[in-house]
C-alpha cells in the first residue's frame, strides 16, 4: 500500500499519555464538557503550536488503540521536513493545493511541530489501516488551513492534482476529490474522498481523508483501497481524538 511504505521504525508505547464524515462546514465541539487541559493543551488554546516534544505526547502508541502496530514515519525522534511546503506549494492546479497537502497528510502554512505515523490492524485484510497525522501550528494558521481545504474542495471535483516536475515530492498525483458531509469531530472538521494517481504510471486508488482541528492542531487520516471503498477504521480516529482532547 503506497501510504504505508517508508515508516522508520515500531512504536513501542513508551510514550504513552494522557468522532461522523466534510463538506464545506465544520463543526464545533462544547467546550464546557471537555476533560482539564494540560499544560501543552493550554499554550495550543491561546493560539502558539505546541512544541514537538508535547505533539509527540499526543501521539498513538500501541498502548492507546490493542489490536494494531504504530509505526512512526515522522516526529517522536524521526526526522520532520519542513521543505515539503515546496513540494505543495508548487503542485498545479493553483487552487487545488491545499486539496494535494492534505491527502499529503500536510497543510500549506509553516508548522510548529509535526507526527505522522501508519496504523494497521494486527489482522490485516486490506481493510483496516490508517495513515495519521498531527501537525501543530498558531491557531491563526491552523484555522486558515482548514478554511483554504474547505474553499478549496468544490473546486477540485474534476482537477487533476500533480506535483511539479522542478518539485516531485512523492511522485503522486490525486484526481476526483469529492467533499463528503462531515461532524462531530474537533472543533471543525473537513473530509472527502479522492483517487491517487502515480505519476510514472501505475494503479490508480481510492483514497479518502478526515482533517480535524483541535485548537491549533490539525488532525489528518487517511486511507487507501484498491479493493473496495476506503474507510478511516472508526476507533483510530476515536483513540486520536481521545489523546487530543
Amino acid at each position: 500500500m503506497l501510504a504505508l511504505v517508508g515508516a522508520c521504525g515500531t512504536d513501542s508505547g513508551d510514550h504513552a499519555e494522557g468522532p461522523k464524515d466534510p463538506a464545506a462546514a465544520g463543526s464545533t465541539a462544547s467546550a464546557s464538557s471537555a476533560p482539564p487541559r494540560s499544560a501543552g493543551s493550554s499554550a495550543s488554546a491561546v493560539g502558539r503550536g505546541l512544541e514537538q516534544k508535547s505533539l509527540d505526547r499526543l501521539a498513538l502508541t500501541t498502548k492507546d488503540i490493542p489490536g494494531y502496530t504504530v509505526t512512526t514515519v515522522t516526529g517522536k525522534g524521526s526526522p520532520v521536513h519542513h521543505d515539503v511546503l515546496t513540494d505543495y506549494r508548487a503542485v498545479t492546479p493553483a487552487p487545488c493545493q491545499a486539496v494535494y497537502a492534505a491527502a499529503q497528510l500536510g497543510g500549506l502554512r509553516d508548522f510548529t511541530s509535526e507526527v505522522s505515523q501508519d496504523v494497521v490492524s494486527d489482522s490485516d485484510d486490506l481493510g483496516q489501516h490508517a495513515s495519521v497525522s498531527l501537525t501543530s501550528y498558531t491557531l491563526a494558521d491552523a484555522r486558515t488551513v482548514m478554511t483554504n481545504l474547505r474553499a478549496a474542495l468544490p473546486k477540485c471535483t474534476n482537477a487533476e492534482m500533480l506535483p511539479s516536475p522542478a518539485h516531485p515530492g512523492s511522485g503522486l498525483g490525486y484526481s476526483d476529490a469529492e467533499a463528503r458531509p462531515v461532524s462531530g469531530y474537533g472543533d471543525e472538521a473537513v473530509a472527502f474522498d479522492a483517487t491517487q494517481v502515480v505519476v510514472s504510471g501505475g494503479p490508480t486508488i481510492p483514497v479518502t481523508v478526515l482533517v480535524v482541528r483541535h485548537e491549533s492542531t490539525v488532525a489528518t487520516f487517511m486511507s487507501l483501497n484498491p479493493f473496495q471503498p476506503p474507510t478511516v477504521p472508526q476507533d483510530v480516529i476515536e483513540a486520536q481524538m481521545k489523546k487530543l482532547a
